[in-house]
C-alpha cells in the first residue's frame, strides 16, 4: 500500500531563463519568467526545495519529479482535499 498521499498543489515560481543567441543589453528582458505548475506535493524530499510529482504509483514510485528552489517560489495554493484511502 502506498505511503505517499500526494496533496495536490499549485506552485507559481520564477524560472531562470536565457536569451537565444547573441543579443544586446537593451534586448535582454527585464520581466521575470513566471511559471505555474500543478502536481502532488512530496514533503521533506529535498532541503530548501519544494518537490512535486506529476504522478504517484501504488508502490510510491514518482513520475516527472520537479524540485523548485524555495527562493524562486512566489505563491502556493493547496488544491482540493487530500486523497482518502480506499478499502475495496
Amino acid at each position: 500500500m502506498a505511503r505517499l498521499t500526494g496533496v495536490p498543489i499549485l506552485v507559481e515560481w520564477w524560472d531562470a531563463h536565457a536569451e537565444e543567441g547573441w543579443t544586446t543589453l537593451d534586448e535582454v528582458g527585464s520581466e521575470p519568467y513566471v511559471v505555474r505548475t500543478v502536481g502532488f506535493l512530496i514533503p521533506d524530499a529535498k532541503p530548501d526545495h519544494l518537490v512535486i510529482a506529476q504522478s504517484i504509483g501504488s508502490d510510491d514510485g514518482l513520475d516527472a519529479v520537479l524540485s523548485i528552489p524555495i527562493g524562486m517560489i512566489t505563491r502556493t495554493s493547496l488544491l482540493g482535499n487530500p486523497p482518502q484511502a480506499h478499502t475495496d
